[in-house]
C-alpha cells in the first residue's frame, strides 16, 4: 500500500492507561492476586488513533487536554516519538486522565476511567485553520469530553465538511448506561460523519435495536454515511446502503486488548485515505489492531511491520 501524505486531525481524549498482563479470571468479592507487572501505557480512544495513524506515516495532529503532572508527560513522549503534533490544553487544577485496565487471557478487558484534564476540552480548542488543514478528522473519546458531547462534536464535523474533510467518529461504551438523552447527543452528529466505527454492542444500543446489521442500517438512516461494525473474533463488517462487506480477524496472542479498535480505525483511515477499496481497508484495519493486541511493547505497528504481518499470512 502507498503510502498517503494527506492530514488527519483527531479530536477526543488523552488518557494514560494502568494495564495487567492478561488474567485467566478474577472472582467476585475479596481477593488477591499477584502479577508480573503493571504497564504504563498511552490510551484513550483518540490518542491510541493518533499514535497508530501517525506512526503509519500520515502527518497528524490531536486535539487534547491534560494535567500538568507526570502522566502528562508519558503522553507528550509517546507523541513525540509517533511524530504526532499534539496541541494540548493543560489544566493545572486537574490530573491527567487515567484508566485502570484490567486485561483478560480471552480478549477481554474491564476498563475503570477517572476522564480528569479531559472534561475542560471545548470547541474552541478546535480552530478553524486546523480544520481547513485536515482531510480528515476523526472524533473519539466522546464520553470522556463532556465539553463537546452533542451539538459540540457536530459542529465541529459540520466545520470540518465545510472545509471539504471527510469525517469518522468513534463513541465507545457508554459508561453511563446509553440514557435516551446521551443516545441523542450520539445521533444529532450522524449527519456530519462519513464512517462511524463501533462494536456490535454500542451500535445496537444507539439505534434501538438488537440485529447488529439492522442497528447498522438505522445508523446511516439517521445520517451516517457508513458503518463500519468491530466485531473481536470475528475481524469486522462495512455497511452501506443495503450492501454487507466481511472482513475476518487475524490469528495472534492476546497481550493488550485494550484499545484494538481504535488502532483498527486508525489503519482503516489510513488505507481509505491512501485509495484502497474497502475491503482492503477493513483487512489492514484488522492486521493493525491484531498486531496491537499481540505486543503492547510495540502496540503501534508501522508500515514495514505490517507488510511482514501480510507475507506471513496469518489468518
Amino acid at each position: 500500500m502507498a503510502r498517503s501524505r494527506r492530514r488527519v486531525v483527531a479530536v477526543g481524549d488523552a488518557i494514560v492507561d494502568l494495564v495487567t498482563p492478561p488474567l485467566a479470571d478474577l472472582r467476585p468479592g475479596d481477593s488477591q492476586r499477584e502479577v508480573s507487572g503493571v504497564s504504563i501505557l498511552p490510551g484513550g480512544n483518540a490518542t491510541n488513533f493518533s499514535l497508530q495513524i501517525g506512526t503509519l506515516g500520515i502527518p497528524t495532529t490531536l486535539v487534547a487536554c491534560v494535567g500538568s503532572d507526570a502522566f502528562a508527560d508519558v503522553l507528550r513522549k509517546a507523541y513525540k516519538a509517533a511524530h504526532v503534533d499534539a496541541r494540548l490544553r493543560v489544566d493545572p487544577a486537574k490530573p491527567t486522565g487515567t484508566t485502570v485496565a484490567l486485561s483478560w487471557s480471552n480478549g477481554g478487558r474491564a476498563l475503570i476511567t477517572a476522564l480528569g484534564a479531559n472534561a475542560g476540552l471545548r470547541e474552541r480548542d478546535v480552530s478553524a485553520r486546523l480544520l481547513e488543514s485536515a482531510d480528515h478528522v476523526h472524533r473519539a473519546g466522546f464520553w470522556w469530553t463532556p465539553g463537546l458531547l452533542g451539538a459540540p462534536t457536530a459542529r465541529i464535523l459540520r466545520r470540518a465538511h465545510r472545509a471539504k474533510a471527510t469525517t469518522s467518529m468513534d463513541t465507545s461504551t457508554d459508561p453511563r448506561g446509553w440514557s435516551l438523552k446521551r443516545v441523542e447527543a450520539v445521533r444529532s452528529c450522524l449527519p456530519h460523519v462519513d464512517t462511524f466505527f463501533g462494536n456490535e454492542t454500542e451500535v445496537c444500543a444507539l439505534a434501538g435495536l438488537r440485529s447488529p446489521l439492522d442497528a447498522a442500517q438505522r445508523l446511516l438512516d439517521l445520517g451516517a454515511g457508513e458503518v463500519v461494525l468491530h466485531r473481536g473474533a470475528e475481524g469486522a463488517a462495512w455497511v452501506r446502503g443495503g450492501k454487507v462487506v466481511r472482513s475476518p480477524a487475524f490469528r495472534g496472542r492476546v497481550d493488550n486488548p485494550t484499545g484494538c479498535g481504535d488502532v483498527f480505525n486508525a489503519g482503516y483511515v489510513f488505507a481509505k485515505l491512501s485509495g484502497a477499496p474497502v475491503s482492503e481497508a477493513l483487512g489492514f484495519g484488522n492486521a493493525c489492531a491484531a498486531l496491537h493486541l499481540s505486543d503492547r511493547a510495540t502496540p503501534y505497528p508501522d508500515l514495514a511491520h505490517l507488510r511482514r504481518f501480510f507475507r506471513r499470512g496469518s489468518r
